[in-house]
C-alpha cells in the first residue's frame, strides 16, 4: 500500500487513514491521492536532495521528537515509531465556542504502568497499532516485513511499467473523466487554529481587524502568498469555513471553494507527475526509500511490543 499511495501522488496521510483488515489494508480518506507538488523539474526529483520526492510525502513517514510529540495523537503517521513519556494527558473542552471556553487536562488511566518502585517509563499504546490474540504491535515489531512488502510491490510498479502507462488503461481514461482531487495549500488543522483565533472576542467583534490579522498572518507564513488564493482563503476563514482547493489530476487550473479559478497555476498536472513516477522507477529510488524508512524508525527509542491492545482495554 506505502508503494502505491507515493506512486500515486499521495499525501496528507496519518494513522487513521490506514486500516488493516485481515490480510489487507485499506485506505480510508483517499481525497488527497493525485496530489500536485509544484516542483519546478520534474528532472530533479531524484537528482536533488532539495527537491526529492519520496515516501514521506505522503505523510504516513513522520520524524518527530519522541518525548514532545508521541503521544496517543490521532494525527501520528502510520509509520511512525512511538517513543516513550513519563505522562499523558488528553485535553478536555468545556464550554466549547463560547467566551467562556475553558481548557482541562485529564489523565488518561489506561495506560500500561510498570511497577510503581521502578524507574522505568510509562509506555504510549498507539490505537493505530496492529492488533493480533489482544496484543499490541508498534511498527519496530514488522519493520523488516514493512520494507519488504514496500520493495515487492515497487518492484511489480517497475516491472509492469509499460502496462500502466498504457493510455488506453481504464484506470487513466476513468481518472480524467470523473476524478477531482483535493490540493492541500495549508493543513487542515492550520486552518483550524486561524478559525479559532477569529473566534476570541478582539477578532469576532470587528470582522476588518480579523481581516487584517489574517492577511498579516498568512503573509508572514507564506513564502510566496499568491493573492488570489489568500482571497479566497481569508473570505472562508471569515465565515468560519476551512478553506478547500482541488484540481483535476489531468489539468493544470487550481479550483477554489468559491467557485473562483487559478488558471494554469501548475507547472505540470498531477497525471504528468505520476506517469513521471512510473517512467522513471529504479532500484536506486527503491533503495533511497527504504533507507528514509529505516532511518525514521530507528532515530527514535525502541519500546516493548507486546502491550495490550489499546481497544482491547476499553471491553
Amino acid at each position: 500500500m506505502l508503494a502505491v499511495l507515493d506512486t500515486l501522488n499521495y499525501c496528507d496521510g496519518h494513522c487513521e487513514n490506514l486500516i488493516a483488515h485481515e490480510e489487507y489494508p485499506y485506505l480510508i480518506d483517499s481525497e488527497t491521492l493525485f496530489q500536485n507538488f509544484p516542483l519546478d523539474e520534474l528532472e530533479v526529483q531524484i537528482g536533488s536532495l532539495k527537491q526529492e520526492r519520496s515516501i514521506s510525502f505522503t505523510g504516513l513517514i513522520e520524524k518527530s521528537d519522541h518525548i514532545k510529540k508521541c503521544d496517543r495523537s490521532e494525527s501520528c503517521s502510520a509509520f511512525q515509531a512511538a517513543g516513550y513519556i513519563k505522562k499523558i494527558f488528553q485535553p478536555r473542552i468545556i464550554n466549547d465556542h463560547t467566551d467562556d471556553i475553558k481548557v482541562r487536562f485529564i489523565r488518561n488511566e489506561n495506560d500500561i504502568m510498570t511497577d510503581e518502585s521502578s524507574t522505568e517509563p510509562i509506555y504510549t499504546i498507539l490505537q493505530n497499532a496492529p492488533c493480533l490474540d489482544k496484543q499490541a504491535y508498534t511498527i519496530e515489531s514488522f519493520l523488516d516485513e514493512s520494507i519488504e512488502g514496500y520493495m515487492h510491490t515497487y518492484q511489480h510498479i517497475k516491472n509492469h511499467a509499460a502496462v500502466l502507462l498504457d493510455g488506453d488503461n481504464e484506470f487513466w481514461c476513468a481518472i480524467k473523466k470523473i476524478t477531482s482531487a483535493r490540493e492541500v495549500i495549508r493543513t487542515t488543522l492550520y486552518y483550524a487554529m486561524l478559525v479559532r483565533r477569529l473566534q476570541q472576542p478582539q477578532f469576532s467583534a470587528n470582522q476588518e481587524v480579523a481581516r487584517q490579522y489574517l492577511e498579516g498572518y498568512l503573509q508572514l507564513h507564506s513564502s510566496n502568498l499568491n493573492s488570489q488564493l489568500a482571497k479566497c482563503e481569508i473570505n472562508e476563514l471569515l465565515q468560519f469555513n476551512i478553506p478547500y482547493f482541488t484540481h483535476q489530476p489531468s489539468g493544470k487550473d487550481l479550483f477554489m471553494g468559491d467557485n473562483g479559478k487559478c488558471a494554469n497555476y501548475f507547472k505540470y498536472s498531477a497525471m504528468e507527475q505520476i506517469h513521471w513516477n512510473i517512467e522513471h522507477a529504479s532500484d536506486i529510488y527503491c533503495n533511497r526509500q527504504i533507507a528514509i524508512l529505516r532511518n525514521v524508525i530507528n532515530s527514535n527509542p525502541i519500546i516493548t511490543s507486546h502491550c495490550p491492545c489499546y481497544n482491547c482495554l476499553q471491553d
